[in-house]
């Protein structure tokens, strides 16, 4: 019953939540996954969001919000049904 029940449900889209204190990587590694490649960055005021292609008709929404302590104040609000990557400095 679980599985016909779970196969009718409507599919979310698939976001993904980068958060980490400034100059934690999060920025880096979104370039990494989106252009295959690192750029130098600068600390995020506010927020980045970048769609990235995964696959036939899949595609991931990526939200790296800054880690300035405004910022963080803030955190709560982007944690509604989204899967979320936590980086901590010094990884």
């Amino acid at each position: 019953v679980g599985l016909l029940q779970s196969s009718q449900l409507p599919l979310l889209p698939p976001n993904i939540l980068m958060l980490g204190l400034d100059s934690a990587g999060k920025s880096t590694l979104l370039y990494k996954l989106r252009y295959k490649d690192a750029f130098l960055t600068m600390p995020t005021i506010g927020f980045n969001v970048d769609m990235i292609d995964a696959g036939k008709d899949f595609t991931l929404t990526f939200w790296d919000v800054g880690g300035q302590k405004k910022m963080r104040e803030l955190w709560s609000n982007f944690l509604e049904e989204l899967l979320y990557i936590n980086i901590y400095k010094g990884l």
